[in-house]
């Protein structure tokens, strides 16, 4: 008897068809063609969120360095305000002192 006779050997046939035809029903065995345009649509989106992500990091630099000019500007009034106060409260404190020494000598005599 010959070995491709055997009832054994002719079921694996069978078996490895319907193992096949269970492969490419569930999607787990597909054409080369298939698997390229996958791969391709994939590098596609890949690029376009790279893309995407670059136009948001440099939106945000703006905005950072946008936020840093505000707060440098802000900081410069501050200082400006700050400068007069301190010049405001200096020429106070003068004229306070000139007037109490002028008070002083016209109780001295």
């Amino acid at each position: 008897m010959e070995l491709a006779q055997l009832p054994i050997v002719q079921g694996g046939a069978v078996v490895v068809l319907l193992a096949v035809g269970w492969l490419i029903y569930t999607g787990r065995l597909v054409p080369r063609s298939t698997l390229d345009d996958v791969r391709a649509d994939r590098d596609a989106r890949v690029k376009e969120a790279n893309e995407d992500a670059e136009a948001w990091r440099r939106l945000w630099e703006t905005e950072h360095e946008a936020h840093d000019l505000t707060r440098r500007a802000y900081a410069e009034e501050i200082r400006a305000v700050l400068l007069a106060s301190t010049e405001g409260t200096q020429i106070g404190v003068t004229l306070l002192k000139e007037i109490k020494a002028a008070a002083g000598q016209s109780e001295a005599p």
